[in-house]
Protein backbone atom coordinates (compact mmCIF):
# COMPACT_ATOMS: atom_id res chain seq x y z
CA UNK A 1 0.00 0.00 0.00
CA UNK A 2 2.99 2.40 0.96
CA UNK A 3 4.52 2.03 -2.56
CA UNK A 4 1.14 2.27 -4.51
CA UNK A 5 0.83 5.55 -2.84
CA UNK A 6 4.67 6.91 -3.65
CA UNK A 7 3.81 5.78 -6.86
CA UNK A 8 1.07 7.96 -7.12
CA UNK A 9 2.32 10.57 -5.68
CA UNK A 10 5.25 10.51 -8.10
CA UNK A 11 3.28 10.44 -11.02
CA UNK A 12 0.76 13.19 -9.97
CA UNK A 13 3.89 15.35 -9.06
CA UNK A 14 4.52 14.88 -13.23
CA UNK A 15 1.27 15.59 -14.05
CA UNK A 16 1.71 18.98 -12.21
CA UNK A 17 4.62 20.07 -13.54
CA UNK A 18 2.82 19.77 -17.19
CA UNK A 19 -0.17 21.11 -16.12
CA UNK A 20 1.61 24.26 -14.51
CA UNK A 21 3.12 25.03 -17.68
CA UNK A 22 -0.04 24.93 -19.37
CA UNK A 23 -2.58 26.88 -17.55
CA UNK A 24 -0.13 28.65 -14.93
CA UNK A 25 -2.98 31.53 -14.53
CA UNK A 26 -5.91 29.06 -13.51
CA UNK A 27 -6.62 28.29 -9.95
CA UNK A 28 -8.78 25.55 -8.44
CA UNK A 29 -10.23 25.47 -4.79
CA UNK A 30 -11.98 22.00 -3.58
CA UNK A 31 -14.13 21.55 -0.50
CA UNK A 32 -12.51 18.91 1.48
CA UNK A 33 -15.63 16.87 3.70
CA UNK A 34 -13.25 15.40 7.03
CA UNK A 35 -14.38 12.25 9.13
CA UNK A 36 -13.93 13.09 11.93
CA UNK A 37 -12.19 15.57 14.42
CA UNK A 38 -9.25 13.32 16.05
CA UNK A 39 -5.72 14.37 17.03
CA UNK A 40 -7.25 17.86 18.15
CA UNK A 41 -5.67 19.69 21.09
CA UNK A 42 -9.20 21.08 22.35
CA UNK A 43 -11.77 19.44 24.61
CA UNK A 44 -15.17 20.88 25.07
CA UNK A 45 -14.70 20.54 28.96
CA UNK A 46 -12.10 23.45 28.11
CA UNK A 47 -13.98 25.92 25.81
CA UNK A 48 -12.54 28.61 27.05
CA UNK A 49 -9.96 28.19 24.77
CA UNK A 50 -11.54 28.43 21.31
CA UNK A 51 -14.64 30.15 22.46
CA UNK A 52 -14.45 33.76 24.05
CA UNK A 53 -15.73 34.95 27.33
CA UNK A 54 -18.93 36.59 25.45
CA UNK A 55 -19.34 33.38 23.45
CA UNK A 56 -19.40 31.56 26.42
CA UNK A 57 -21.67 34.16 28.19
CA UNK A 58 -24.24 33.83 25.65
CA UNK A 59 -24.32 30.24 25.43
CA UNK A 60 -24.61 30.20 29.29
CA UNK A 61 -27.81 32.48 29.64
CA UNK A 62 -29.33 30.56 26.80
CA UNK A 63 -28.72 27.17 27.84
CA UNK A 64 -26.72 26.34 25.21
CA UNK A 65 -24.31 23.44 25.61
CA UNK A 66 -21.03 23.26 23.93
CA UNK A 67 -20.82 20.20 21.73
CA UNK A 68 -18.47 18.41 18.78
CA UNK A 69 -19.53 21.12 16.30
CA UNK A 70 -17.56 23.63 18.62
CA UNK A 71 -14.39 21.63 18.76
CA UNK A 72 -12.09 22.97 16.11
CA UNK A 73 -10.35 21.07 13.22
CA UNK A 74 -6.83 19.42 13.71
CA UNK A 75 -3.98 21.08 12.95
CA UNK A 76 -2.56 18.09 12.59
CA UNK A 77 -5.07 17.31 9.37
CA UNK A 78 -4.08 21.00 8.45
CA UNK A 79 -0.60 20.57 8.02
CA UNK A 80 -0.89 17.42 6.33
CA UNK A 81 -3.26 18.41 3.74
CA UNK A 82 -0.86 21.76 3.16
CA UNK A 83 1.94 19.41 3.20
CA UNK A 84 0.31 18.02 -0.19
CA UNK A 85 0.93 21.26 -1.85
CA UNK A 86 -2.18 23.22 -1.52
CA UNK A 87 -3.54 25.87 1.07
CA UNK A 88 -6.16 26.09 2.89
CA UNK A 89 -8.23 28.84 2.31
CA UNK A 90 -11.09 28.12 4.53
CA UNK A 91 -12.03 25.88 7.16
CA UNK A 92 -14.86 24.91 9.41
CA UNK A 93 -15.36 23.34 12.47
CA UNK A 94 -19.35 23.28 12.39
CA UNK A 95 -19.52 21.74 9.32
CA UNK A 96 -15.61 19.51 9.82
CA UNK A 97 -14.63 20.51 6.15
CA UNK A 98 -11.31 21.95 5.22
CA UNK A 99 -11.50 24.05 1.60
CA UNK A 100 -8.35 24.69 -0.40
CA UNK A 101 -6.52 26.47 -3.12
CA UNK A 102 -4.30 24.67 -5.72
CA UNK A 103 -2.99 25.44 -9.16
CA UNK A 104 -3.60 22.09 -10.52
CA UNK A 105 -7.16 20.43 -10.34
CA UNK A 106 -5.03 16.66 -10.38
CA UNK A 107 -4.73 17.75 -6.47
CA UNK A 108 -7.97 16.87 -5.52
CA UNK A 109 -7.63 12.94 -6.33
CA UNK A 110 -4.24 12.41 -4.19
CA UNK A 111 -6.90 14.14 -1.51
CA UNK A 112 -9.27 11.61 -2.07
CA UNK A 113 -7.03 9.20 -0.92
CA UNK A 114 -6.29 10.76 2.18
CA UNK A 115 -7.43 8.38 5.25
CA UNK A 116 -9.19 11.22 7.14
CA UNK A 117 -11.26 12.51 3.71
CA UNK A 118 -14.48 11.76 3.19
CA UNK A 119 -15.40 13.79 0.19
CA UNK A 120 -13.63 16.18 -2.24
CA UNK A 121 -16.30 18.84 -3.85
CA UNK A 122 -15.16 21.24 -6.47
CA UNK A 123 -15.78 24.77 -5.12
CA UNK A 124 -14.11 27.33 -7.65
CA UNK A 125 -12.24 27.87 -10.98
CA UNK A 126 -10.94 31.15 -11.79
CA UNK A 127 -7.85 33.72 -11.72
CA UNK A 128 -6.73 35.52 -8.43
CA UNK A 129 -5.40 37.95 -10.41
CA UNK A 130 -8.36 39.71 -11.43
CA UNK A 131 -9.12 42.59 -9.87
CA UNK A 132 -12.25 44.77 -8.96
CA UNK A 133 -11.16 47.33 -7.07
CA UNK A 134 -13.89 50.04 -7.58
CA UNK A 135 -12.87 53.03 -4.93
CA UNK A 136 -13.78 56.27 -5.61
CA UNK A 137 -12.17 59.21 -4.12
CA UNK A 138 -14.18 60.22 -1.43
CA UNK A 139 -15.84 63.84 -0.95
CA UNK A 140 -16.87 65.35 1.64
CA UNK A 141 -20.22 66.51 0.68
CA UNK A 142 -22.18 69.32 3.17
CA UNK A 143 -24.94 66.97 4.50
CA UNK A 144 -28.58 68.41 4.92
CA UNK A 145 -30.43 68.80 7.63
CA UNK A 146 -33.81 67.51 8.32
CA UNK A 147 -36.62 68.73 10.49
CA UNK A 148 -36.98 65.60 12.76
CA UNK A 149 -34.01 64.22 15.14
CA UNK A 150 -33.73 61.14 12.49
CA UNK A 151 -33.17 63.11 9.42
CA UNK A 152 -32.23 60.65 6.62
CA UNK A 153 -33.33 57.56 8.67
CA UNK A 154 -36.89 58.61 9.70
CA UNK A 155 -39.13 56.89 7.47
CA UNK A 156 -37.75 52.82 7.94
CA UNK A 157 -37.85 53.66 12.11
CA UNK A 158 -40.94 55.15 11.71
CA UNK A 159 -42.73 52.03 9.64
CA UNK A 160 -41.49 49.80 12.37
CA UNK A 161 -42.71 52.29 15.57
CA UNK A 162 -38.78 51.94 16.47
CA UNK A 163 -39.07 55.24 18.22
CA UNK A 164 -41.30 53.48 20.51
CA UNK A 165 -37.82 51.23 21.60
CA UNK A 166 -34.94 54.43 21.24
CA UNK A 167 -37.36 56.81 23.26
CA UNK A 168 -36.71 54.19 26.13
CA UNK A 169 -32.94 54.42 25.72
CA UNK A 170 -33.08 50.84 23.69
CA UNK A 171 -30.67 51.65 21.22
CA UNK A 172 -28.54 48.53 21.02
CA UNK A 173 -26.29 49.50 23.70
CA UNK A 174 -24.27 45.89 24.73
CA UNK A 175 -25.44 44.32 21.87
CA UNK A 176 -22.37 42.99 18.93
CA UNK A 177 -23.60 43.26 15.78
CA UNK A 178 -21.55 41.14 12.56
CA UNK A 179 -21.77 42.31 9.01
CA UNK A 180 -21.28 39.43 6.68
CA UNK A 181 -20.91 41.31 3.12
CA UNK A 182 -18.94 42.55 0.20
CA UNK A 183 -16.95 45.66 1.36
CA UNK A 184 -16.51 49.01 2.88
CA UNK A 185 -15.74 51.41 0.51
CA UNK A 186 -13.52 54.09 2.25
CA UNK A 187 -15.18 53.65 5.36
CA UNK A 188 -12.05 55.08 7.47
CA UNK A 189 -12.37 58.01 5.56
CA UNK A 190 -16.43 59.22 5.77
CA UNK A 191 -16.66 61.38 8.57
CA UNK A 192 -20.43 60.49 8.81
CA UNK A 193 -19.19 57.01 10.24
CA UNK A 194 -16.47 58.26 12.09
CA UNK A 195 -18.07 57.60 15.66
CA UNK A 196 -19.75 53.55 15.02
CA UNK A 197 -18.06 51.80 17.17
CA UNK A 198 -16.15 48.88 15.51
CA UNK A 199 -15.19 46.24 17.85
CA UNK A 200 -13.34 44.45 14.55
CA UNK A 201 -12.43 43.97 10.99
CA UNK A 202 -11.81 40.62 9.55
CA UNK A 203 -11.76 39.33 5.66
CA UNK A 204 -12.25 35.67 4.52
CA UNK A 205 -12.25 36.21 1.01
CA UNK A 206 -8.59 34.26 -0.38
CA UNK A 207 -6.20 36.77 -2.24
CA UNK A 208 -9.14 39.20 -1.89
CA UNK A 209 -9.03 42.80 -3.14
CA UNK A 210 -8.81 45.25 -0.16
CA UNK A 211 -11.80 45.11 1.99
CA UNK A 212 -12.35 49.00 1.78
CA UNK A 213 -12.08 48.99 -2.21
CA UNK A 214 -14.08 46.25 -2.81
CA UNK A 215 -17.81 47.57 -2.62
CA UNK A 216 -19.59 49.83 -0.97
CA UNK A 217 -22.42 47.64 -0.41
CA UNK A 218 -21.33 46.43 3.64
CA UNK A 219 -21.09 50.06 4.17
CA UNK A 220 -23.99 50.76 2.67
CA UNK A 221 -25.55 48.43 5.22
CA UNK A 222 -23.82 49.80 8.04
CA UNK A 223 -25.14 52.91 7.86
CA UNK A 224 -28.36 51.92 7.70
CA UNK A 225 -27.82 50.53 11.63
CA UNK A 226 -25.05 52.53 13.07
CA UNK A 227 -24.99 55.80 11.72
CA UNK A 228 -25.64 57.91 14.40
CA UNK A 229 -25.75 61.65 13.46
CA UNK A 230 -29.01 63.86 15.32
CA UNK A 231 -31.08 66.17 12.61
CA UNK A 232 -28.85 64.29 9.78
CA UNK A 233 -29.21 60.22 10.07
CA UNK A 234 -29.84 58.24 12.82
CA UNK A 235 -29.37 54.43 11.73
CA UNK A 236 -31.81 51.46 13.89
CA UNK A 237 -29.07 50.66 16.39
CA UNK A 238 -26.80 53.49 16.78
CA UNK A 239 -25.31 52.52 19.99
CA UNK A 240 -24.48 48.88 18.64
CA UNK A 241 -21.09 47.24 18.48
CA UNK A 242 -19.70 46.23 14.87
CA UNK A 243 -17.79 43.61 13.40
CA UNK A 244 -16.99 43.96 9.99
CA UNK A 245 -16.46 40.84 8.00
CA UNK A 246 -16.37 40.31 4.29
CA UNK A 247 -16.83 36.47 2.84
CA UNK A 248 -18.46 37.95 -0.92
CA UNK A 249 -16.13 37.76 -3.37
CA UNK A 250 -17.17 39.82 -6.47
CA UNK A 251 -14.96 38.99 -8.72
CA UNK A 252 -16.55 35.85 -9.57
CA UNK A 253 -19.49 33.65 -8.61
CA UNK A 254 -18.37 30.17 -6.93
CA UNK A 255 -19.62 27.63 -4.44
CA UNK A 256 -16.29 28.81 -2.37
CA UNK A 257 -18.16 32.02 -1.26
CA UNK A 258 -20.67 29.80 0.77
CA UNK A 259 -17.38 28.35 2.65
CA UNK A 260 -16.50 31.95 3.45
CA UNK A 261 -19.73 32.18 5.37
CA UNK A 262 -19.11 29.58 7.28
CA UNK A 263 -15.73 30.55 8.20
CA UNK A 264 -17.10 34.24 8.88
CA UNK A 265 -20.29 33.44 11.04
CA UNK A 266 -18.08 30.42 12.85
CA UNK A 267 -15.66 33.63 13.70
CA UNK A 268 -18.67 36.17 14.86
CA UNK A 269 -19.68 33.20 17.00
CA UNK A 270 -16.71 32.46 18.31
CA UNK A 271 -16.27 36.80 19.45
CA UNK A 272 -19.35 36.85 21.10
CA UNK A 273 -21.09 38.32 18.37
CA UNK A 274 -25.18 38.24 19.11
CA UNK A 275 -26.60 39.27 15.87
CA UNK A 276 -25.74 38.11 12.31
CA UNK A 277 -26.49 40.60 9.51
CA UNK A 278 -25.87 39.32 6.01
CA UNK A 279 -27.62 40.24 2.69
CA UNK A 280 -25.91 37.35 0.63
CA UNK A 281 -27.34 34.96 -1.02
CA UNK A 282 -27.33 32.00 -3.45
CA UNK A 283 -29.22 30.14 -5.68
CA UNK A 284 -27.38 30.56 -9.52
CA UNK A 285 -22.88 30.13 -10.16
CA UNK A 286 -20.75 30.65 -13.00
CA UNK A 287 -20.45 27.10 -13.62
CA UNK A 288 -24.38 25.90 -13.78
CA UNK A 289 -23.89 22.32 -12.87
CA UNK A 290 -23.07 24.13 -9.23
CA UNK A 291 -26.05 26.35 -9.46
CA UNK A 292 -29.09 25.34 -7.06
CA UNK A 293 -32.64 24.21 -8.25
CA UNK A 294 -35.70 25.36 -6.54
CA UNK A 295 -35.32 21.72 -4.76
CA UNK A 296 -32.88 22.45 -3.09
CA UNK A 297 -34.32 25.56 -1.53
CA UNK A 298 -35.24 23.82 1.71
CA UNK A 299 -33.27 24.99 4.74
CA UNK A 300 -31.56 21.23 5.13
CA UNK A 301 -30.21 20.51 1.69
CA UNK A 302 -27.20 23.13 0.93
CA UNK A 303 -23.89 23.73 2.74
CA UNK A 304 -24.53 27.08 3.80
CA UNK A 305 -28.18 26.44 4.91
CA UNK A 306 -26.62 23.66 7.02
CA UNK A 307 -24.31 26.37 8.58
CA UNK A 308 -27.00 29.15 9.24
CA UNK A 309 -29.22 26.52 11.13
CA UNK A 310 -25.43 25.81 13.18
CA UNK A 311 -25.43 29.74 13.70
CA UNK A 312 -28.96 30.34 15.15
CA UNK A 313 -28.08 27.13 17.52
CA UNK A 314 -25.54 28.55 19.13
CA UNK A 315 -27.66 31.61 20.18
CA UNK A 316 -27.16 34.15 17.97
CA UNK A 317 -29.84 36.04 15.97
CA UNK A 318 -29.45 35.13 12.20
CA UNK A 319 -31.02 37.72 9.55
CA UNK A 320 -30.87 37.19 6.08
CA UNK A 321 -32.00 39.25 3.20
CA UNK A 322 -34.97 37.63 1.12
CA UNK A 323 -33.25 38.29 -1.95
CA UNK A 324 -34.00 40.77 -5.21
CA UNK A 325 -35.64 37.76 -7.84
CA UNK A 326 -39.08 38.93 -7.65
CA UNK A 327 -39.48 40.41 -10.71
CA UNK A 328 -36.84 37.95 -11.98
CA UNK A 329 -37.60 34.35 -13.40
CA UNK A 330 -36.09 32.50 -10.45
CA UNK A 331 -38.44 34.67 -8.60
CA UNK A 332 -38.07 33.03 -4.78
CA UNK A 333 -35.61 33.15 -1.95
CA UNK A 334 -32.38 31.61 -2.40
CA UNK A 335 -30.07 30.21 0.26
CA UNK A 336 -29.42 30.90 3.44
CA UNK A 337 -32.75 32.66 3.51
CA UNK A 338 -34.40 29.28 3.28
CA UNK A 339 -33.84 28.20 6.93
CA UNK A 340 -36.75 27.81 9.37
CA UNK A 341 -35.14 29.86 12.44
CA UNK A 342 -33.01 33.14 10.16
CA UNK A 343 -35.29 36.21 9.89
CA UNK A 344 -35.63 36.15 6.52
CA UNK A 345 -36.54 40.20 5.16
CA UNK A 346 -38.28 41.65 2.30
CA UNK A 347 -38.75 44.57 1.10
CA UNK A 348 -41.75 47.21 1.03
CA UNK A 349 -42.33 50.46 -0.50
CA UNK A 350 -42.91 53.54 1.82
CA UNK A 351 -46.60 53.21 1.09
CA UNK A 352 -46.09 49.55 2.60
CA UNK A 353 -46.86 47.82 -0.65
CA UNK A 354 -43.99 44.89 -1.43
CA UNK A 355 -41.24 46.04 -3.81
CA UNK A 356 -41.62 44.42 -6.85
CA UNK A 357 -38.14 43.03 -6.64
CA UNK A 358 -38.19 41.46 -3.06
CA UNK A 359 -38.24 37.48 -3.44
CA UNK A 360 -41.16 35.25 -2.38
CA UNK A 361 -41.12 32.38 -0.42
CA UNK A 362 -41.64 28.76 -2.05
CA UNK A 363 -45.43 27.73 -1.56
CA UNK A 364 -43.51 24.13 -1.32
CA UNK A 365 -41.92 25.00 1.99
CA UNK A 366 -43.74 23.76 5.01
CA UNK A 367 -42.75 27.37 6.86
CA UNK A 368 -43.61 31.00 5.98
CA UNK A 369 -40.47 33.06 4.14
CA UNK A 370 -39.93 35.72 4.08
CA UNK A 371 -40.82 36.48 8.17
CA UNK A 372 -41.44 40.06 7.46
CA UNK A 373 -41.20 42.96 5.76
CA UNK A 374 -39.47 46.50 6.15
CA UNK A 375 -39.20 49.62 3.76
CA UNK A 376 -36.23 48.40 1.62
CA UNK A 377 -37.11 50.71 -1.86
CA UNK A 378 -35.82 54.04 -2.31
CA UNK A 379 -34.29 53.75 1.45
CA UNK A 380 -31.27 56.57 2.09
CA UNK A 381 -27.92 55.01 2.74
CA UNK A 382 -24.46 56.32 2.99
CA UNK A 383 -22.55 55.56 -0.18
CA UNK A 384 -18.47 55.13 -1.06
CA UNK A 385 -18.23 58.91 -1.69
CA UNK A 386 -19.72 59.91 1.92
CA UNK A 387 -22.67 61.33 0.88
CA UNK A 388 -26.78 60.92 1.49
CA UNK A 389 -27.90 58.61 -1.54
CA UNK A 390 -31.02 56.61 -2.43
CA UNK A 391 -30.49 52.88 -2.41
CA UNK A 392 -33.11 49.64 -3.14
CA UNK A 393 -33.17 46.18 -2.25
CA UNK A 394 -33.96 43.74 0.53
CA UNK A 395 -30.23 44.30 1.56
CA UNK A 396 -31.19 47.18 3.03
CA UNK A 397 -34.31 46.00 4.14
CA UNK A 398 -32.77 43.39 6.51
CA UNK A 399 -30.51 45.80 8.39
CA UNK A 400 -33.51 48.07 9.18
CA UNK A 401 -35.15 45.01 11.09
CA UNK A 402 -31.58 43.59 12.40
CA UNK A 403 -30.76 46.91 14.86
CA UNK A 404 -34.31 46.95 15.56
CA UNK A 405 -34.59 43.07 16.86
CA UNK A 406 -31.12 44.14 18.59
CA UNK A 407 -32.84 46.96 20.48
CA UNK A 408 -35.22 44.91 21.57
CA UNK A 409 -33.17 42.71 22.78
CA UNK A 410 -31.42 44.92 24.78
CA UNK A 411 -34.57 46.03 26.14
CA UNK A 412 -35.20 42.27 26.87
CA UNK A 413 -31.89 40.30 27.62
CA UNK A 414 -33.65 37.45 29.11
CA UNK A 415 -35.01 36.24 25.97
CA UNK A 416 -33.34 33.55 24.04
CA UNK A 417 -32.65 34.37 20.48
CA UNK A 418 -35.34 31.79 19.22
CA UNK A 419 -37.94 33.82 21.91
CA UNK A 420 -36.94 36.98 20.43
CA UNK A 421 -37.35 36.02 16.39
CA UNK A 422 -40.76 34.64 17.54
CA UNK A 423 -41.85 37.54 18.88
CA UNK A 424 -40.74 39.79 16.45
CA UNK A 425 -43.16 37.91 13.99
CA UNK A 426 -45.99 37.84 16.19
CA UNK A 427 -45.56 41.57 16.58
CA UNK A 428 -46.52 42.07 12.80
CA UNK A 429 -49.68 43.32 10.87
CA UNK A 430 -50.05 39.70 8.97
CA UNK A 431 -49.58 37.54 11.75
CA UNK A 432 -52.90 36.03 11.96
CA UNK A 433 -53.25 35.63 8.11
CA UNK A 434 -49.01 35.64 6.74
CA UNK A 435 -47.91 34.51 3.18
CA UNK A 436 -45.06 34.26 1.23
CA UNK A 437 -44.77 37.56 -0.43
CA UNK A 438 -44.98 39.32 2.93
CA UNK A 439 -44.37 36.69 5.51
CA UNK A 440 -45.96 37.85 8.73
CA UNK A 441 -45.89 41.60 7.66
CA UNK A 442 -44.50 44.80 9.18
CA UNK A 443 -43.17 44.06 12.97
CA UNK A 444 -44.58 46.88 15.56
CA UNK A 445 -41.88 47.96 18.20
CA UNK A 446 -44.39 48.77 20.46
CA UNK A 447 -46.31 46.24 20.10
CA UNK A 448 -43.06 43.66 20.41
CA UNK A 449 -42.43 45.08 23.55
CA UNK A 450 -45.86 44.18 24.99
CA UNK A 451 -45.09 40.75 23.53
CA UNK A 452 -42.03 40.61 25.29
CA UNK A 453 -43.07 42.04 28.57
CA UNK A 454 -46.12 39.69 28.79
CA UNK A 455 -43.67 36.91 27.86
CA UNK A 456 -41.21 37.50 30.53
CA UNK A 457 -43.77 38.30 33.51
CA UNK A 458 -45.56 34.87 32.33
CA UNK A 459 -43.72 31.50 32.79
CA UNK A 460 -47.29 29.79 30.97
CA UNK A 461 -46.91 31.87 28.07
CA UNK A 462 -45.56 29.72 25.26
CA UNK A 463 -43.99 30.88 21.94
Amino acid sequence: MKCHKMFKIASFYILLIFSLSSFAADGYMFRLQLKDKAHSNYSESKPEAFLSKRALERREKQGISIDSTDIPISERYIKEIESAGCKVVARSKWMNTVSVYCTDSLLSEILKDFRFVEKVSFVWKSDTTKTQDRSRKKIDLPQPKADNKYGYGYDQIKMLNGEALHEKGYKGKGLEIAIIDAGYENLKDILMLDNVFIRGIKDFVYDGIDIFKSSEHGLNVLSILATNRPNIYIGTAPEARYWLLRSEDGRSEYPIEEDYWVAAAEYADSVGVDLINTSLGYSKFDRFAESYTHDHIDGETTFISKAAKIATQKGMLVEVSAGNEGAKTWRTISVPADVDDVLTVGSVRRDSTLSSFSSVGLLSLPKIKPDVVALGDKINVIGGDGSITFNSGTSFSGPVICGMAACLWQAFPQLTSLQLLDIIRKSSDRYENPDNRYGYGIPDMQKAMVLAEEFTNSSNTTF
